[in-house]
């Protein structure tokens, strides 16, 4: 507190001190005085001498005019800021600096096509006239994929660890920055006045100077998850319920965000019988009434943008996920705010083990697990969180709510005033990374995640090794799948359908080894092709062993269509080489080098069997027929051009 001269009088061990002051006494007026470093023996009076800069130029070299739109001024103390943002009460604004000093700063700025976001360290002459070259920032420009709506109206919403900053986009829009690391979230407006906004997503530009660009839109595709989880909330410790969600993703992986947008989406869930789901809290014959909710439940969500439509979703599985400690599951597009949640906890397993002195060990592991209820819990025997914390967060700096609590309850910490010590050192230690973050704009974070439940990158030529992903408790639908030895051996009486764990680029070739053990009858590939990810299954050894074919190929079956190959290609308990090529406007199969199938037309003739339609996106699954069983040693899959 000072009084009126502007002084104040304060005691303190003998020692050696550095002392500011930050203020913002008035939105336009920003107040940074600092002192450098004081050895206190005695009485001592320190003197913050200051002087006053009023609003400060933006230079960048190749852009003219640019004007000051946000400034931040960091000082001493590891957190905080005092801010300016340019509006109608505060125009402009004026800077009480102390002289001779150097102080962290961030800025915005703009003119008619550029957007700037700067992060420097200057000394207080400097900030007269903050200069940049081109050289020292990303050039990032805006770009709409093909078979986006077009918009009549964008913009970007981007996050940063100490501020937001938003700014309409056309395309002839750029951003410069010198920060590697943000996040995007994005909407657009079309010509019917509907709006669409998109969820935020981290990114990591390249180093600079450099450009980038940041690809929009593009056709959106449906997802959908349910799980069965506890939820104490409903009256019983072990009473469960029935999650669900359902939403529209674009191709770079941006979430819709249904209530920020003005689509009327609706969407509700029922069971594939045509019955209303069982209501909570779940009675055991519910749960087996629901059984592998990817068969049993359907989830429809109704919208419009230029017309209306209609979604009808098999949900998903939660899909296996692993940081360095840390394994959880999840649903399979929420990629993003699993990989910052995984983060984080990784960050406060070091934290804590750095305040107490814990060796981490290289077997340490961590379980987390999702249930919904409002509270959490933590031991020895793994974590469990409420799974809104983690699908409601998008902010990759905050603690997550409780976990460095939980995760002191593994370490054997009870509720006491050590363990709450420990707890809100955690957390203050979090806000000092992300301050320490927004100080060091080459900063780019280890995306811990590691995402070998969704390959959806390829080198284009590399075969990859299916089989070496597949977890049987992940991607099992239906039936008692094997894998011995790195051999998967498909269900021996029930038959069965297993999701492979990739999604399919444009065009690949898929090769399996298989060898038949039991049986006469299908094993079948369900594949995707072309840009509306249509889908069919291809079946080998259908029909008792007497055809092969495209099923449900323009609605007839594989035994009499287009495709349809007339005998089996497993006639021995040999190994067989099967080798799929498929392309947007192709499928060809080979069998021990021998073309048994060689198909070119509109995937849109592609229809799926009613028992299978839950195949979405572009995933890729095998299935088996009953009282059948295969051997298959090898499935590798491989980018090829297309055509080749």
């Amino acid at each position: 507190m000072f009084d009126h001269l502007g002084r104040t009088v304060i005691a303190l061990p003998a020692g050696s001190y550095r002392f500011e002051v930050q203020h913002q006494p008035r939105p336009q007026v920003l107040v940074a005085l600092k002192s450098s470093r004081v050895e206190v023996g005695s009485a001592t009076t320190v003197r913050l001498q200051s002087i006053q800069i009023p609003t400060p130029k933006l230079a960048v070299q190749g852009f003219r005019r640019l004007e000051l739109t946000q400034l931040g001024i960091r000082s001493i103390l590891p957190t905080g800021a005092v801010s300016w943002k340019r509006n109608a009460q505060a125009e402009n604004v004026s800077l009480v600096l102390s002289k001779d000093e150097s102080y962290r700063i961030r800025v915005f700025g703009s003119n008619e096509y550029a957007q700037v976001a700067l992060w420097k360290e200057l000394k207080t002459n400097e900030i007269r006239r903050i200069q940049e070259t081109a050289e020292t920032m990303v050039r990032s420009s805006f770009g709409w994929q093909s078979e986006s709506l077009p918009p009549v109206a964008a913009g970007v919403k981007l996050d940063f660890p100490d501020s937001q900053y938003e700014f309409p986009i056309t395309n002839n829009s750029l951003f410069l920055t010198n920060r590697r690391f943000l996040k995007l979230g994005y909407w657009f407006q079309i010509k019917n006045g509907r709006k669409v906004v998109f969820h935020p997503r981290g990114y990591v530009l390249p180093q600079p100077p450099t450009d980038h660009l940041f690809e929009l839109g593009g056709p959106l595709v449906g997802r959908a998850s349910a799980a069965i989880l506890t939820n104490e909330n409903l009256g019983s410790p072990n009473a469960r319920q029935l999650w669900t969600d359902i939403c529209l993703m674009d191709p770079q992986g941006h979430i819709l965000d249904h209530q920020k947008s003005s689509i009327d989406w609706n969407w509700e869930v029922q069971m594939r019988d045509g019955a209303a789901p069982p209501k909570p809290p779940l009675t055991q014959e519910d749960v087996q009434r629901l059984g592998n909710v990817t068969d049993t439940v359907l989830l429809k969500a109704r919208y419009q943008l230029d017309q209306p439509a209609e979604l009808v979703l098999s949900p998903e599985r939660f899909v296996a996920r692993k940081s360095k400690r840390v394994s959880t599951t999840s649903p399979a597009y929420m990629n993003w705010r699993t990989s910052a949640y995984l983060a984080k906890v990784e960050r406060s397993l070091s934290e804590i083990a750095s305040e107490r002195e814990i060796p981490l060990t290289p077997s340490y592991r961590v379980k987390l697990t999702w249930w919904l209820n409002g509270g959490a819990v933590g031991g020895h025997g793994g974590t469990t969180m409420p799974l809104s914390g983690m699908t409601g967060d998008f902010n990759w700096f905050k603690h997550p709510w409780a976990i460095s609590h939980e995760l002191l309850h593994r370490f054997g910490y009870g509720h006491d005033e050590d363990m709450n010590r420990t707890d809100r050192v955690i957390q203050k230690r979090f806000l000092e990374h992300k301050w320490f973050v927004a100080d060091h704009p080459n900063h780019v974070p280890e995306f811990l995640l590691q995402p070998n439940a969704d390959l959806t990158e390829f080198v284009p030529g590399k075969p990859v090794d299916l089989l070496n992903l597949i977890d049987l408790e992940r991607d099992t639908l239906s039936g008692e799948w094997k894998l011995k030895n790195g051999v998967l051996f498909t269900p021996t009486s029930s038959g069965g359908r297993l999701k492979l764990p990739v999604e399919a680029p444009a065009s690949y070739e898929l090769l399996m080894v298989v060898t038949r053990l039991k049986g006469r009858d299908t094993l079948g590939l369900e594949i995707v092709a072309g840009e509306k990810n249509n889908g069919t299954m291809l079946a080998l050894d259908g029909w008792l062993g007497r055809a092969c074919g495209l099923h449900f190929l323009d609605g007839r079956g594989g035994d009499q269509n287009d495709s349809t190959y007339q005998g089996g290609i497993f006639p021995d308990q040999k190994e067989h080489t099967i080798q799929c090529r498929v392309t947007p406007e192709s499928v060809e199969v080979d069998v021990d080098d021998n073309r048994i199938i060689d198909w070119h037309g509109d995937p849109k003739r592609f229809r799926h069997s009613s028992d299978s339609a839950a195949t979405r996106g572009r995933e890729l699954f095998l299935a088996e027929t009953k009282n059948v069983s295969y051997r298959i040693s090898k499935i590798q899959l491989r980018t090829i051009k297309s055509p080749e």
